[in-house]
């Protein structure tokens, strides 16, 4: 991500603020190199950083939460996961669905064994504290220049959902242009962000949410913390070959 798309992106964050009325500001500041969670983070008006856990206000997965916590779904089980990019690394792959394991699963992450191939592709296996299981497949090996694919699947002992359209094996865009240079593809999900790409899109409106509801940072921060630290853990267990079990989390 360039400066000029993050003033872009920052300009855009001011107006969503002014528009509602939310008296807290901010901005978007670029993470550090190598960190395993999203591309920016947010800098309060008063210096604090606050993490960004965009997935978590993303449409399909707040509907996929709803689905959950109303009972839609009754006795959730299984959390089947996946998830293929060519832009992002291994660990930031892990470190997205780890927390949407979850968060989804509205339990925190009580163990995790992971198998990998180097820093390219993994399997793993956790269980949440409240006995569900959840399956994570995760590559780094698409093509530098293809979208990400993904894949949610909740599984329980009356009915399933899935955030993708059944039989449906790569996102689907809203309009394909066919032309004699090559395919081109748009999918424009917010009509007051309109002309972002999605990736941009998600982390302005988490921004939003942090200063609209500031008592979310001290909880996506401790998120963060958490599942780093279940990311490293669970790369760590491929090599020692042992699950890494975690104390639960204190009220």
């Amino acid at each position: 991500m360039n400066h000029q798309m993050l003033a872009s992106m920052n300009q855009a964050l001011r107006g969503l603020l002014e528009k509602y009325g939310v008296p807290n500001r901010g901005e978007l500041v670029l993470a550090e190199s190598g960190t395993f969670g999203a591309a920016t983070r947010l800098q309060t008006g008063d210096g604090k950083v606050a993490e960004l856990l965009p997935w978590r206000i993303e449409r399909r997965f707040v509907e996929l939460k709803k689905i959950i916590d109303g009972q839609t779904l009754e006795d959730v089980s299984t959390l089947r996961f996946a998830s293929m990019s060519g832009k992002k690394t291994l660990s930031q792959l892990l470190y997205r669905e780890f927390d949407l394991c979850s968060f989804l699963g509205s339990s925190p992450v009580n163990s995790v064994f992971a198998t990998a191939n180097d820093d390219k592709a993994a399997n793993a296996v956790l269980k949440l504290a409240d006995g569900k299981s959840c399956s994570v497949e995760c590559s780094a090996l698409l093509p530098e220049n293809a979208e990400d694919i993904d894949r949610h699947e909740i599984i329980a002992r009356r009915g399933v959902a899935c955030d993708r359209v059944v039989d449906t094996q790569v996102p689907q865009s809203s309009i394909y242009m066919f032309t004699k240079d090559r395919e081109k593809r748009y999918t424009d999900t917010d009509a007051e962000l309109f002309g972002f790409e999605n990736e941009a899109v998600i982390l302005i409106r988490a921004a939003f949410e942090l200063l609209a509801h500031p008592e979310l940072i001290p909880v996506w921060n401790k998120a963060s913390e958490r599942v780093a630290t279940i990311t490293t853990a669970a790369l760590n267990s491929d090599k020692n070959g042992t699950p890494a079990v975690f104390e639960e989390e204190s009220a």
